[in-house]
């Protein structure tokens, strides 16, 4: 009896060591699917803090002290390239400042390409997608047209240049650095660009294009994911936290 007893209890060690082995394995499975799952929530919300950009293609820290800033590793770039987004507002403009750590500024001129571009994608009424018809789209250049003012003319990204060209932008090489500013109107009047209020979320994303001097076809890096849903957010401030009244005194 004491035999079979023994054997019973093996059995049942036997049995509970599988179902916990098991129990384990799917635990571990399912928690790196958590850890590894990419959401919304992950993206980049910033504010726009209050102050006026000059824009000369110089993110200076004073300039850019109330900046918003949100600073990324871009993805499928090698070496990696790590870039940070500015973001202020004044009663009229909304200014966006981008660094890079990029080798060089390049000037050379690849298909449409004035150098090294940004261009800023907008999902103007914060949709969480891109493309929409009529939203905008700003390239920055390396050198004079400085700033192209399109808007999305196909849900594929295919846009076309505004008959009003709003905006100004400048870029320059700073140190190790490739600095990009824009200066952009809240609201232009212009039916082709968007028209923000104080309180009102929109989203962009960026692209880099690295272009090279050899006539090679450019590296394009996203920012702040290579998803298309990968968005940064942006609130505008209300007017009444901005504008303080002066004491005179």
């Amino acid at each position: 009896m004491f035999s079979a007893l023994r054997k019973m209890v093996v059995s049942f060690g036997f049995v509970f060591c599988l179902l916990t082995a098991m129990f384990a394995a799917v635990f571990v499975f399912n928690s790196s699917a958590t850890i590894h799952k990419v959401s919304a929530s992950d993206d980049p919300a910033l504010a726009a803090g209050f102050g006026t950009a000059a824009i000369d293609g110089v993110i200076d820290p004073t300039e850019w002290a109330a900046a918003d800033v949100a600073s990324i590793q871009m993805i499928f770039s090698s070496p990696y390239l790590n870039g940070s987004l500015y973001v202020m507002q004044d009663s009229t403009n909304l200014y966006l400042g981008f660094t890079v750590d990029d080798d060089e500024l390049s000037t050379f001129y690849w298909y449409g390409f004035y150098g090294d571009t940004l261009e800023i994608n907008f999902d103007d009424n914060n949709s969480g997608t891109l493309y929409d018809v009529g939203e905008n789209k700003v390239i920055l250049g390396a050198y004079d047209p400085w700033i192209e003012d399109l808007h999305f003319i196909g849900t594929t990204g295919t846009a076309a240049f505004d008959p009003q060209q709003d905006g100004e932008g400048r870029a320059t090489r700073v140190g190790d650095k490739n600095h990009y500013e824009l200066s952009f109107p809240l609201c232009s009047g212009d039916i082709h660009d968007f028209c923000l209020e104080p309180g009102d979320v929109a989203g962009l994303q960026l692209q880099y294009n690295d272009i090279y001097a050899d006539g090679a076809a450019p590296l394009a890096y996203l920012f702040p994911d290579d998803q298309l849903d990968a968005l940064v957010t942006i609130t505008l401030m209300e007017y009444p936290s901005i504008f303080l009244p002066l004491i005179v005194r």
